[in-house]
């Protein structure tokens, strides 16, 4: 292979990386487009519609759309994510229910976690299912939580859940008042996580570009 060869190959290839990566930063922002939501996201969350839903916990449900907040990054890892899938049909508490009970039928009941009992409370004007679940060290501090809400309408249902390991947000109103702010809005675009996504693009960039020209 020929030395102009050699370079205009690793130009496609720094220009490939930088598609990706503009890509994934643009996954991770959320449309400004009218309908329900969280409207109490905490500042530096990115929305992705593309994170993998995992275990269905309503299997009985048609799952119609699933997307989460990530926020808390630290080694590009999310500490706190929120959640939010929607399904067909009005999900009743019984339904609620069984969701929390094969979450604490497939961990069992440690001392180490508290499932917490569903409870009706008031989202957006309407009746709710909800729950908390925190889980313990061995010193017996709150190691992470998770609260969870079922959110039934006339033709579908949201099942909003935030979970946290962050010390900072380790405390149930911090997790209700995020998932009880779901309701009708409009998303906001998050710029300041989005400038540093973009100077990371840029840095990295820079330095395939160097590689490239080595």
């Amino acid at each position: 292979m020929d030395k102009d060869t050699a370079s205009s190959r690793r130009g496609w290839q720094v220009a490939a990386v930088l598609v990706l990566l503009t890509s994934g930063v643009t996954g991770c922002v959320s449309p400004s487009v009218p309908g329900y939501q969280v409207r109490a996201v905490p500042k530096g969350f990115l929305f992705t519609a593309n994170v993998n839903a995992g275990a269905n916990p309503l299997p009985d449900r048609e799952m119609l759309s699933h997307g989460a907040w990530l926020g808390d990054i630290e080694s590009f890892e999310p500490q706190s994510t929120i959640s939010i899938t929607r399904y067909a049909g009005a999900v009743s508490i019984e339904e609620a229910r069984a969701v929390r009970d094969a979450q604490a039928g497939q961990y069992g009941h440690p001392a180490s976690i508290d499932y917490g009992q569903v409870g009706t409370v008031t989202i957006d004007g309407r009746p709710a299912f909800a729950w908390m679940e925190t889980r313990f060290d061995e010193h017996g501090a709150v190691r992470s939580m998770e609260y969870r809400a079922v959110i039934p309408t006339d033709t579908v249902s949201y099942l909003v859940a935030f979970s946290t390991s962050a010390a900072p947000r380790l405390h149930p109103d911090s997790l209700t008042r995020v998932v009880q702010s779901w309701g009708p809005g409009r998303t906001e675009v998050l710029w300041g996580p989005i400038k540093i996504a973009v100077a990371l693009l840029i840095g990295l960039a820079a330095l395939l570009v160097y590689k490239a020209r080595g």
